[in-house]
């Protein structure tokens, strides 16, 4: 039994007329006769009642009917459902992204997804740039979103966006009275919160700028991965850290933010591995491109 007997079966059975049924496949009446006959012959069973005046389904012919309209059903939606899914509009996906990420990134890239590709599942992870890297090689997510530049053979990237760099520091802070950008000179002898060297070079890369800049290397009194620790402890008085723009939108009483005299930059990037074979890689950068990235460019 083929699925195009099949076809020809449903069309017979609706036009209860070889000749009619003939003409609306496109094809002659002797081949369609034979392809019912032989379809008969692997059934066992009579589907038509035939005389020289009209042609009616048999009992049998009648419940092989139904069912024959719900197999070419399943198999017309089998077929679509997995055109969908070789084109990404189904199915899921890991992104791995920075704590900074969530507080502006997350919300248009949900947004934009939701709207462009619903049937796609996204799965967040919260790493570290470096941990990024390492989930993207065992492919553990699929798609990152971490500090750039990076030297990791076989992974693929995407400039995101330019992030410029601010000082947090405590609104005691003599700095934080006032009104003129901070000069990195100014930062010698401050003690500096850092997110851990092993967790991102190019974070870290981006940070140094500043000193750099200035001409001295920092005193690092207290390390922290996530952004809000760090500015927590900025809160307690712990220390002054460097962070970029998006985590202003961390708002404490006693804390504030302040621009430097020169513009200094993070740079974020989408992260994928060549190799990694989920289709959904492709609409989800996609989307990216056309939805997310004019906003942040």
């Amino acid at each position: 039994m083929k699925i195009h007997q099949l076809r020809y079966f449903i069309t017979v059975a609706e036009e209860l007329h070889y000749s009619r049924a003939a003409e609306k496949l496109n094809i002659s009446q002797p081949p369609l006769s034979q392809q019912i006959k032989q379809l008969e012959d692997d059934l066992g069973v009579v589907l038509f009642k035939r005389n020289k005046r009209n042609v009616q389904l048999t009992e049998a012919g009648k419940s092989f009917y139904e069912n024959s309209k719900l197999i070419i059903h399943y198999i017309e939606h089998a077929k679509k459902e997995a055109l969908r899914i070789q084109e990404g509009e189904i199915g899921g996906i890991t992104l791995g992204f920075g704590g900074s990420a969530a507080f502006d990134i997350l919300p248009e890239i949900i947004k934009a997804c939701n709207l462009s590709i619903p049937d796609v599942k996204i799965d967040l992870k919260q790493l570290t740039t470096s941990e990024q890297l390492r989930a993207l090689e065992e492919k553990k997510i699929d798609v990152g979103i971490l500090v750039t530049p990076i030297k990791t053979p076989g992974i693929e990237t995407k400039f995101f966006r330019k992030e410029e760099l601010v000082l947090c520091l405590n609104t005691d802070h003599p700095l934080a009275k006032t009104d003129e950008p901070i000069d990195p000179k100014d930062l010698k002898s401050e003690n500096f919160i850092l997110p851990p060297r092993n967790e991102g070079d190019g974070y870290y890369k981006s940070i140094f700028q500043v000193y750099n800049d200035g001409g001295f290397f920092p005193n690092i009194i207290q390390t922290a991965k996530e952004q809000h620790t760090m500015v927590s402890l900025v809160a307690a008085k712990i220390g002054v850290v460097i962070v970029p723009q998006s985590t202003t939108f961390i708002k404490l009483s006693n804390i504030t933010y302040k621009s430097f005299n020169k513009k200094f930059y993070k740079v974020s990037s989408l992260a994928w591995k060549k190799d990694n074979m989920n289709p959904v890689i492709n609409s989800f950068l996609k989307v990216m491109e056309q939805s997310v990235l004019p906003k942040f460019n």
